[in-house]
């Protein structure tokens, strides 16, 4: 709660500071617009639903692993810490990718906007193969920031391997799926993601709860989607005529 509202009163002074606040009428407040509403709702709510169906299914991960036992549910919230930790630089390139798309839409340049995505999806690549060099190399050392446990350390590497895996597919599909969504096109994303997760949901449901196979192996949903949002990415920029998209 406390970092929510400093996270807030930075936003406002850094807005203060740095922008003209004339030339954008923040100081104005204007009477309510019902038809500007729901154009923003109109793109924004498909973004909306695709979060939330994200993050709830990603839930069913560990509510699979947790039927496997404490010790597996402590090895995979040990290895999702390392996995969040190593997707921020992935993540902040694929907002700016969703920023340069959109940007560069609005300014007639469609021409532009493959090569915005690959040229970020290499930048990101290299960033994530690097951090992924060193996890792999020197495992113990990183996962010893969570736990002093030697044997806990040990049983969580090849979750880490399988994470590190995946990270290099999420440094492209991130970026490329972030392209999508910078076209304006927040529906057909929206359809991308759930797809996407209903393989994701089915690996999870037959390797955690039916099989109850390893964490690692559970782990390996995190491919499995990655993979999906990838080609149905590649798939929408190569063949959907998304130069049209009107907003």
């Amino acid at each position: 709660m406390k970092a929510e509202g400093v996270s807030i009163v930075f936003f406002l002074v850094y807005t203060r500071l740095t922008v003209d606040i004339k030339k954008y009428a923040l100081n104005q407040f204007r009477s309510f617009d019902i038809r500007l509403l729901k154009r923003v709702l109109s793109i924004s709510i498909f973004t909306m639903l695709q979060y939330f169906i994200s993050l709830s299914t990603y839930f069913m991960l560990f509510v699979a692993v947790e039927h496997l036992g404490q010790r597996e549910l402590a090895i995979a919230n040990i290895v999702r810490s390392v996995y969040i930790v190593l997707l921020i630089p992935v993540n902040s390139l694929s907002t700016a990718t969703n920023s340069f798309v959109s940007n560069s839409i609005g300014a007639g340049h469609t021409d532009q906007v493959i090569p915005i995505i690959r040229r970020l999806s290499y930048i990101s690549l290299g960033i994530v193969a690097v951090c992924v060099f060193i996890t792999c190399i020197f495992p113990s050392a990183i996962l010893s920031v969570y736990t002093n446990d030697a044997s806990l350390i040990h049983a969580s590497i090849p979750s880490l391997y399988v994470i590190a895996g995946a990270l290099l597919i999420a440094a492209v599909a991130n970026i490329v799926f972030n392209g999508v969504t910078g076209t304006g096109n927040t529906r057909s994303a929206f359809a991308m993601e759930l797809v996407t997760l209903v393989f994701y949901t089915l690996f999870i449901y037959v390797a955690g709860m039916r099989l109850h196979l390893p964490v690692a192996i559970c782990f390996l949903t995190e491919v499995v989607y990655y993979t999906g949002l990838l080609l149905a990415s590649v798939i929408y920029l190569k063949k959907a005529a998304w130069q049209n998209k009107k907003i």
